[in-house]
C-alpha cells in the first residue's frame, strides 16, 4: 500500500459509501478469529460499518473497528505474497497480527496508530521521551530482523509502514516483499533509497531504517526540504550515490544513522546491538532536533 492503514490520531476516517459486491459475498463469520461469537455482527452490519482508510496500487484498506482493519485486494492473487509472508513468519510480537482470511483472499489485520503521524505531530513528538523512541526503534528493528531471518526483504521500510499498538510497534504491509531473492513489487520512498544492485536487499532495508531513525528522532525525513520537488527521487538518489547525506552529527544515534547509510552495518542484529549500546550509555536528551 502506498498509504499506511494505521489509525490517524484525532481524525475520523470517512465511512465507505460503496463496498464491493465481492467483499459482501466473502464475509464469513469465521473470519473473526478468537472473538466472542455473541459480538459478531451480521455480514450486512459489518460491511455497512467499514471505514475507508487507504488505497494503494493493489487494494484498499477499511477500518472495521478500533482494533481491526480489512485489507481487500483488487484481484485475489494480488495478496498472495502477503499471505505467503504471514505463513512463513507465523506470529511475532513486532509484526501486525493476521486475524483472519476471507474467502476472496482479503485479510483481517491488527490495527494501530501510524508511527509517522505520531512522529510528525510536532507538539506530541516534543513530549515523547528519548527512551520511548529508542524502544520503538528497537521493536521495529526486531520485526525487520525476523523478516530477514526468513529470507524476506520488506522493500518499503518506513514510518508509514509501522504502527503503534498497545503492545508496541509492529510492521505492516508485506504485499510487495521479496521472498527468497525474488522480485519486490514495493519500492522505497523518495528519501529512503540509494540505487543499488540488487535493487532490494538486507542492505537497502537497513539503509531505509537509518531514515526511519532520522524521522522518529526529528519528525522529518532526510532531505525534507526537497519534499515539494517534482524530481526529488532523482535528486536524492544522486546525492546518496555520491555519499552526500544530511548532517546527523548532533543527533542522538547520529553515528548509527550514518552507519546504516554507509553500509557499515550488515544485519539488523548489528543495528539492534547499536541501539542497545546507546540505550545503556549516558546521553544528552537536549540535542534532539525537532
Amino acid at each position: 500500500m502506498e498509504a499506511s492503514y494505521g489509525v490517524q490520531p484525532n481524525t475520523t476516517p470517512v465511512c465507505c459509501d460503496i463496498v464491493s459486491p465481492s467483499l459482501l459475498q466473502a464475509l464469513p463469520t469465521n473470519a473473526l478469529n478468537n472473538r466472542d461469537p455473541t459480538n459478531i455482527q451480521t455480514e450486512t452490519e459489518w460491511s455497512n460499518s467499514l471505514q475507508f482508510l487507504a488505497a494503494g496500487k493493489s487494494g484498499i484498506v477499511y477500518g472495521i473497528d478500533e482494533e481491526r482493519v480489512l485489507k481487500e485486494y483488487y484481484e485475489s492473487d494480488s495478496g498472495e505474497v502477503e499471505r505467503q509472508v504471514y505463513q512463513r513468519l507465523g506470529s511475532h510480537p513486532h509484526v501486525a497480527e493476521l486475524l483472519g482470511t476471507l474467502t476472496n483472499g482479503s485479510i483481517i489485520l491488527e490495527r494501530g496508530d501510524c508511527l509517522r503521524t505520531i512522529c510528525r505531530d510536532s507538539a506530541a513528538a516534543s513530549e515523547i521521551p528519548i527512551q520511548r523512541k529508542l524502544g520503538w526503534l528497537r521493536q521495529a528493528a526486531e520485526g525487520y530482523q525476523i523478516l530477514h531471518a526468513r529470507d524476506i526483504i520488506h522493500g518499503d521500510v518506513g514510518c508509514n509502514n509501522l504502527i503503534l499498538t498497545r503492545r508496541g510497534v509492529k510492521l505492516i504491509d508485506f504485499e510487495g516483499c521479496s521472498i527468497d531473492g525474488g522480485p519486490a513489487d514495493s519500492c522505497y520512498e523518495w528519501f529512503s533509497y540509494c540505487p543499488s544492485v540488487p535493487s532490494v536487499s538486507q542492505r537497502t532495508d537497513i539503509f531505509a531504517f537509518g531514515c526511519v531513525i532520522h524521522e522518529v528522532l526529528t519528525g522529518k525525513p532526510p532531505y525534507h526540504e526537497l519534499e515539494a520537488s517534482d524530481d526529488r527521487y532523482k535528486k536524492v538518489g544522486e546525492l546518496y550515490m555520491n555519499n552526500h547525506f544530511p548532517d546527523v552529527a548532533t543527533l542522538p544515534l547520529g553515528q548509527l544513522i550514518q552507519s546504516c547509510w554507509s553500509g557499515e552495518l550488515k544485519s539488523m542484529r548489528e543495528v539492534i546491538q547499536e541501539l542497545e549500546a546507546f540505550r545503556t550509555s549516558p546521553f544528552n536528551e537536549g540535542n534532539i532536533m525537532s
